[in-house]
């Protein structure tokens, strides 16, 4: 036990650095300017829509077998996240700039990065390099491939409602994993939390730690109260694996459908940021999210005007 916590508090500390990991305001202040001779900032971005910064150069080979599915993605999602082409401006002239935009058909806004302080702000370290920044301006995706987790991340990151966002297939610790439809007929309740927040928040954070105890409870209650909804419980991946979910089952009698995010892709499409939290789901729309349990009587019983919201 002493070993585990020993753990959890240093992976908690690593957790600190990465939530920090946002652009600051210099960088949101500073000006992009465009072939075409406008000038934008990452600022005027934010609280409005997400940004997906691409760091190229014309003699990139893997850059230039990965513009097609740049365009591409500026053709599906250019109304909904700004899409910006930065070249490294590192061996390159804008003759050259222009050449390759021309020849991939780019309509994206192009930049050349001429003072190195965008590669900078975003540590590049080689090309092409994606980096997607969501609309409170956190970095939430770096890497180099056009690969399907970058697809997803932008594919949620544009979705504006729960219809928007695709199905999700969480693994359960049976042969059948736990699917979530955003778009089903009868209501879905998204239960969200760890394992570990009842008793490593005891001493630190002990409401929170309350509240996740109380919220246990009260899912148990409604699970058996409305089996007509779709009830599924998610947990987080964090120091979790079959073992401790087998613990937490067994503490709090858990009887709903109950599962470890190991992919995160529930948590990241439903933007949950606190244990616990209860979404409700029903054709598309999101009826209510809930992270308070404090008073499980009057919870109960409010439930259904909840749902019918």
């Amino acid at each position: 036990m002493k070993q585990l916590i020993t753990t959890m508090f240093l992976l908690s500390m690593l957790l600190k650095v990465a939530h920090a990991s946002s652009v600051d305001q210099e960088i949101l202040a500073l000006p992009i300017t465009t072939l075409t001779g406008e000038t934008i900032s990452l600022g005027q971005y934010k609280n409005d829509r997400p940004v997906y910064l691409k760091f190229w150069a014309t003699w990139c080979q893997p850059c230039r077998r990965q513009m097609p599915h740049f365009q591409h993605t500026q053709e599906k999602y250019g109304k909904k996240i700004k899409i910006i082409a930065i070249n490294l401006g590192i061996n390159d002239s804008i003759k050259l700039v222009k050449e390759t935009k021309n020849e991939f058909g780019l309509t994206m806004p192009i930049a050349i990065d001429t003072s190195g302080k965008l590669a900078q702000a975003f540590n590049l370290v080689g090309t092409p390099y994606h980096v997607l920044i969501d609309k409170n301006g956190a970095i939430v995706h770096k890497g180099f491939k056009a690969s399907k987790e970058l697809d997803k991340k932008i594919q949620l990151l544009t979705a504006k409602k729960p219809s928007d966002l695709p199905d999700i297939s969480v693994p359960s610790d049976s042969n059948t994993p736990i699917e979530i439809k955003s778009n089903a007929h009868k209501i879905t309740a998204l239960f969200f939390t760890a394992t570990w927040c009842d008793w490593y928040l005891k001493d630190s954070r002990p409401a929170m730690s309350k509240n996740c105890i109380a919220a246990q409870h009260i899912i148990n209650t409604l699970y058996q109260k409305f089996p007509e909804y779709n009830w599924v419980g998610i947990t987080s991946r964090l120091w979790t694996g079959e073992k401790e979910l087998n613990k937490y089952k067994k503490k709090y009698n858990i009887i709903h459908p109950i599962a470890i995010d190991t992919s995160n892709d529930a948590f990241f499409t439903y933007k949950v940021k606190k244990f616990p939290t209860l979404i409700l789901i029903k054709n598309g729309k999101e009826l209510t999210r809930i992270v308070e349990f404090d008073n499980q009587e009057k919870f109960i019983r409010n439930f259904k005007l909840y749902s019918r919201n």
